[in-house]
């Protein structure tokens, strides 16, 4: 038997590029491609840009008595909004081949960020004439890294040095932590608010080995990890509202068990440990199985970039050995964050026609499990738009991992490396087609409800399969290339019932799927899915070449 994290995925970048797919070529069942909605989402973004006021992206959208009224200006507009759109793009040129209107769309939102760069170095909001939020900070920095990620520009390298030690600057020293006594509120220090920092700046020192960036993220880690006691050593968040925002602290717990893995000077054992308490609390007490996640600890709503923060945690948690968390990121971009697109805006009555183009495509920040527009009266957030386009793309770059000597297959949706092509039938046909391009073990791993027993393999000759229970997976040797492995994975039909903030849901499931959700929500009611879902446009036929990431978070 294989201990658990023998079977630790790679994060390890640099695979090549591999045409594995060509238009017309396959005509097999529909699929979940995570390209569908992405093509959505950026229409949104290029739409949520204001020419007027050099393409400054429009944060809010105003809902009156349900309806969708307004796009609107914010103080999120800026650092926030700017480094969200720049990193998302980003994202997506990595996942598509991009088109022009992408790429103008990238420089025009880049250029807008780096208007944003005052002397000092900090990231500016010019209608206060002031530094913009902490919050906003980090959301900069993560355009920025992305973009550094993808470029390796020397001056775009300056720049991020310059931004990080303006924030060091700007920021209280204590003996071995530092503070940002300005997001502070009446309850809490919100050390959360600038800590989601962590993660970009830990990224840049992975990628340039910067020692100021590892010290600065360090001494944020410890303010957020130690001194801010919102979060007990339990893993318990203990405020809510804006001081319990699930989506700053799970990003902030990211970083610090990122930055603890970099080499800060932070105890990786008790970080991994306390953020695993976190996760399941989280889980047990905010998360619904099928990926609704709330905005905040107490919160009716979720907020898509909630989820996008639980899939990066997750992913880190895998890391260190938790690897049955790839069930929940299967369940959560199967289900939650597809639902929460604003795919077909039509039935709004939306009397705005710029309102309805910035509209459609973004992602909601107040979804019930069954509706979107759960608050008649409220907003829908631009963040949310990059929050989804950030499940899409850690769901693409994760589903499978290539290393010299094997392939893991993490997710059961089509996707493609330059060793192997996967094709995924489900939920149609519990039916997954292995195409490898090599010899390298393959590694499947296998939702929790299926008993390892159960799955059919049908492969060439001289291949061997076995199962390993500590990681619920199948193990394939002697494959070659040019040939073909079946797998037939019976799935789960269940009627389950749920209790998701304050309300109880009846969820069909098929596999990992959600059929059907009642009671029917009813102003932009969700899982609304025919019986063989040929007819739900996020499931097609695969037809189109895979592009393998070059930037990686």
């Amino acid at each position: 038997m294989m201990q658990r994290r023998d079977f630790l995925t790679s994060f390890a970048g640099g695979i090549v590029s591999s045409a594995l797919l060509r238009p017309g070529s396959f005509a097999g069942p529909a699929t979940l491609d995570l390209r569908t909605p992405l093509r959505v989402a950026l229409s949104c973004i290029v739409n949520r840009m204001d020419p007027d006021e050099n393409y400054r992206p429009w944060f809010a959208v105003d809902v009156k008595n349900g309806v969708p009224t307004k796009l609107r200006h914010d103080v999120w507009d800026f650092g926030d909004m700017s480094g969200r759109f720049l990193e998302a793009l980003i994202m997506a040129r990595n996942m598509i081949e991009p088109t022009t209107t992408m790429r103008q769309a990238e420089a025009r939102i880049r250029k807008f960020l780096e208007s944003l760069q005052g002397s000092s170095g900090l990231v500016m909001n010019p209608d206060q004439g002031r530094p913009d939020h902490m919050f906003s900070q980090g959301s900069a920095l993560f355009g920025l890294v992305t973009d550094f990620d993808d470029s390796r520009d020397p001056a775009l390298k300056l720049r991020i040095q310059t931004l990080i030690q303006a924030l060091n600057a700007r920021a209280q020293h204590a003996s071995d932590y530092l503070w940002f006594p300005e997001v502070a509120t009446a309850i809490s220090p919100c050390a959360h608010m600038a800590a989601y920092q962590v993660l970009p700046v830990v990224r840049f020192y992975e990628l340039t080995g910067d020692p100021p960036a590892l010290r600065y993220a360090e001494k944020l880690s410890r303010w957020a990890f130690y001194e801010d006691t919102t979060v007990t050593v339990e893993g318990v968040i203990t405020k809510s509202g804006w001081e319990g925002h699930l989506h700053a602290w799970m990003d902030t717990y990211t970083g610090v068990i990122r930055c603890a893995r970099a080499g800060g000077n932070l105890n990786l054992q008790e970080v991994v440990a306390r953020s695993h308490k976190l996760f399941e609390w989280v889980r047990l007490n905010e998360t619904a199985p099928f990926g609704w996640v709330a905005d905040s600890v107490g919160s009716t709503t979720c907020e898509t970039c909630t989820i996008s923060s639980a899939i990066r945690l997750a992913l880190e948690l895998i890391r260190e050995g938790y690897t049955e968390y790839w069930n929940d990121i299967e369940r959560f971009v199967r289900n939650q964050l597809i639902q929460n697109q604003f795919q077909d805006v039509s039935r709004l009555q939306i009397q705005d026609p710029a309102t309805a183009r910035g509209l459609r495509g973004a992602f909601e920040s107040y979804a019930d499990p069954n509706t979107l527009i759960a608050l008649d009266n409220g907003t829908i957030e631009g963040c949310c738009i990059n929050g989804g386009i950030r499940c899409l793309f850690l769901a693409y770059q994760n589903a499978v991992h290539e290393t010299d000597d094997a392939i893991r297959i993490n997710l059961l949706i089509s996707q493609a490396t330059a060793g192997i092509k996967v094709v995924s039938s489900f939920p149609h046909q519990g039916r997954i087609e292995l195409y490898p391009r090599c010899s390298k073990t393959i590694w499947v791993r296998c939702p929790d409800w299926l008993s390892l027993k159960d799955v059919v393999v049908a492969g060439p000759v001289g291949m061997i399969h076995d199962t390993d229970a500590a990681t619920h997976s199948l193990r394939l040797r002697g494959a070659r290339a040019g040939t073909s492995i079946i797998l037939t994975l019976p799935q789960r039909d269940e009627t389950t019932k749920y209790v998701v903030g304050g309300k109880q849901y009846e969820v069909r499931w098929k596999g990992d799927t959600v059929l059907s959700l009642t009671p029917l929500g009813k102003t932009y009611p969700l899982y609304q899915r025919s019986a063989n879902l040929r007819r739900d446009a996020l499931f097609e036929p695969l037809d189109e070449t895979y592009r393998q990431p070059k930037v990686q978070w």
